[in-house]
């Protein structure tokens, strides 16, 4: 295929919406997530505070659920949605996506807003797909190169879309040229990130989805590490596979959602009042817990790995639906300290390890993932995660 420079052009414009647009929802959210969770409590200055918004919440979220539908839809439902029917759904169905995910997020969910940003997203793009007359072949390229886009803003990882493309078994399905599909997943995340930055500049955020660790200091010792690091985090992710079906297992026996939103929203109350890392996707809380990880018990970093895990499983199946990229970094990355805190050797290195093979086992993609994580560990520890990765999904073939 020759390269097309209108589909180009298309690509860059949509990639810098997808980045004004993502960057848009979060700060509103975010507006939302400090007026709820700070400004007011300050008001108030009352203990159980928590548990009273986790049963508002709770009860939005349950009306949500009986009345408008199951929204927000999960990044699955948006892709099984778009494979079926060609294009995603947008008549009277962007507002309660929209609507849903800000009720969600808001009330401390410990849930990621990924899901409801392709469920947005992909009726935008369906949308613009109709108004250009754009053939079903085009809708879904753009809906790949906006999805990617996506990833790459809110997690910081420009190569997320090109990461996609490793997931096609080394062929594309829509272009005769690999490369050339390449470089339209790298030109829309950069338009992305550009028109995501650019917002930001004009109402900035906090620093989202880093990690810090100390100065790399290259030990032998650390090799000894590197099998049972992958170890763990397979485990790990295997464990959070089994909680999410026993959750949804539960959810289903209830099937009332109301009082599985409430149910939702009281866990979501208990858990904060524990440690305010519960609560929400974790990306604002990565950094700071990482600069204290060091310094923390090893079991209290397992109580917080796998509690953030059940909460996350237990919002996700309970109505409080989106994301579950996010929390399980958050998750997986205070496992992985409790195993550097047990065997100090390049911490960077271990906890690595452990959240590349216990994502992939979640997300079964070891090339998104690994593009994921490039930026948010110390660049030299790349291949290792890598090899981690890949190492994870041939070892989640065979277990399963």
């Amino acid at each position: 295929m020759r390269f097309d420079f209108v589909f180009w052009f298309y690509s860059s414009v949509l990639g810098f919406l997808v980045g004004v647009i993502a960057a848009a929802f979060l700060l509103l959210t975010d507006f939302f997530i400090r007026l709820i969770w700070t400004e007011i409590p300050a008001i108030l200055d009352f203990p159980a505070y928590p548990l009273i918004i986790g049963l508002i919440g709770g009860i939005c979220v349950g009306l949500i659920q009986k009345y408008l539908g199951d929204y927000p839809p999960t990044l699955h439902d948006t892709l099984k949605e778009f494979k079926e029917t060609g294009a995603v759904n947008y008549k009277r169905q962007i507002g309660k996506t929209f609507f849903a995910a800000v009720v969600v997020l808001s009330f401390g969910a410990s849930i990621g807003p990924e899901a409801a940003l392709a469920g947005i997203l992909g009726g935008l793009i369906s949308w613009l797909g109709d108004q250009l007359k754009l053939t079903i072949k085009k809708k879904s390229e753009l809906l790949e190169l906006g999805l990617g886009a996506m990833l790459a803003t809110i997690f910081y990882a420009p190569f997320a879309g090109i990461g996609m493309e490793f997931e096609e078994h080394r062929e594309s399905l829509r272009f005769k040229s690999r490369w050339i599909k390449i470089f339209l997943y790298g030109t829309t995340a950069l338009w992305g990130i550009a028109g995501f930055n650019g917002l930001n500049h004009f109402f900035p955020r906090e620093v989202v989805f880093a990690l810090h660790f100390p100065e790399i200091t290259w030990d032998s010792k650390a090799l000894w590490l590197v099998l049972p690091a992958v170890a763990v985090g397979i485990f790990f992710g295997l464990l959070f596979l089994f909680l999410e079906r026993a959750a949804g297992k539960i959810a289903k026996k209830i099937s009332r959602p109301i009082l599985l939103g409430i149910i939702g929203g009281l866990f979501i109350g208990g858990f904060s009042l524990l440690s305010p890392y519960f609560l929400f996707s974790g990306e604002h809380q990565l950094i700071g817990f990482s600069e204290i990880a060091l310094d923390q018990s090893v079991n209290e970093l397992l109580l917080l790995g796998i509690g953030k895990a059940l909460l996350t499983v237990i919002c996700f199946s309970f109505g409080w639906k989106g994301g579950t990229i996010f929390p399980a970094i958050f998750s997986n990355t205070a496992i992985g300290f409790a195993l550097a805190n047990t065997f100090p050797f390049m911490p960077g290195l271990i906890v690595g390890l452990v959240v590349a093979a216990s994502v992939t086992i979640i997300l079964d993609q070891p090339y998104v993932t690994a593009a994921i994580l490039l930026f948010l560990f110390p660049v030299p520890f790349f291949p290792a995660i890598l090899m981690s990765c890949i190492a994870a999904k041939k070892l989640k073939s065979r277990i399963l």
